[in-house]
């Protein structure tokens, strides 16, 4: 795990949520709380969103005939979630080799005003016929390289789990 400490609802805000949803009655498992695989569906929700935003959709996936993988993931819980509790996830993107990207998803509890669990990933670029991974085109490596910029900008940091990155 990294030394960085937690930010704060504030510094996750700054990225622009990816989705926002109330913790519906159907989310509640038989402890009390969300269920993991409500978080997990929520975290790829955002996921999607912030792909398509830099382009990897449906006509990607059709029309280059290429997409993306999950190769790696740690989700670290922090706070327990309720249901009825509103919740936004924010994706930051960290990293991008020549096939994979490294990133992490935070979801935020508005109602109780913290972190409640990060999904670090590592994402792998596929050629969609051969099913192997495959470098970025120039034109998605450039977006994917601005968002990194972007988000390495911010003055704050995420606690990682230092077993999922890039490696050189």
């Amino acid at each position: 795990m990294t030394t960085a400490t937690l930010p704060t609802v504030e510094e996750v805000v700054q990225i622009p949520a990816s989705c926002t949803v109330v913790a519906g009655p159907e989310w509640e498992d038989g402890n009390g709380h969300v269920n993991v695989s409500h978080f997990y569906g929520l975290h790829l929700s955002a996921a999607e969103e912030s792909l398509r935003l830099i382009g990897v959709d449906e006509d990607y996936r059709t029309s280059r005939r290429l997409g993306v993988f999950s190769m790696e993931q740690h989700l670290r819980f922090l706070h327990e979630v309720h249901i009825g509790e509103e919740l936004s996830a924010h994706v930051r993107w960290l990293d991008r080799g020549d096939k994979v990207f490294h990133g992490i998803s935070i979801v935020v509890s508005h109602t109780t005003g913290r972190i409640a669990n990060t999904l670090e990933v590592l994402e792998g670029h596929v050629d969609l016929v051969a099913r192997r991974a495959t470098p970025f085109p120039a034109d998605l490596a450039q977006r994917i390289d601005e968002r990194v910029a972007a988000h390495r900008a911010l003055s704050w940091q995420v606690p990682l789990s230092g077993a999922v990155g890039v490696r050189r």
